[in-house]
């Protein structure tokens, strides 16, 4: 009898106030390139749990470049070309994936002389944050896109 009356309670106030909406939550006005790993609030959660398995071996390939742009740096006491990194990333079989990615625009090299500014970073990370790569010890982290927007007008 009690359950009864809770089911008939419960009904007669969603007929009056309808039921719950979702919260709707804003897109963000730019299309966002989909090889950018970057956490998206209105992704899925399947969506976003591929994309931090994406950005685990993202990193690593940042990391592998930075050291091939760091050891250029202290064989030649200065900082790399862009066209001297692909030199470089093309003598190697298992940098192969990485020389693609810089290819296909999903790493953004800066081609920066500076070794205190931004080396490189991921694609549309001034739009949706994402992986960068800074002097001068090369650090990679994630940034958000207004730190990448900094980071990229400081190239």
């Amino acid at each position: 009898m009690r359950a009864c009356l809770i089911l008939v309670a419960a009904a007669v106030a969603v007929t009056f106030t309808g039921c719950p909406k979702p919260n709707k939550t804003t897109k963000p006005t730019e299309k966002i390139d989909d090889r950018n790993t970057a956490y998206r609030p209105d992704g899925s959660t399947l969506g976003n749990a591929a994309r931090a398995g994406k950005r685990m071996a993202q990193m690593h390939d940042f990391d592998q470049m930075k050291l091939f742009i760091f050891s250029y740096e202290l064989e030649n006491n200065r900082m790399p070309t862009i066209d001297q990194i692909k030199a470089d990333l093309k003598n190697y079989p298992d940098a192969s994936e990485i020389l693609k990615k810089i290819e296909e625009g999903v790493i953004i090299l800066t081609g920066t002389t500076d070794k205190n500014a931004l080396w490189a970073y991921e694609i549309d990370a001034d739009k949706a944050g994402g992986i960068v790569c800074t002097g001068p010890s090369g650090a990679i982290k994630r940034a958000t896109a207004d730190e990448a927007k900094q980071l990229i007008g400081k190239k």
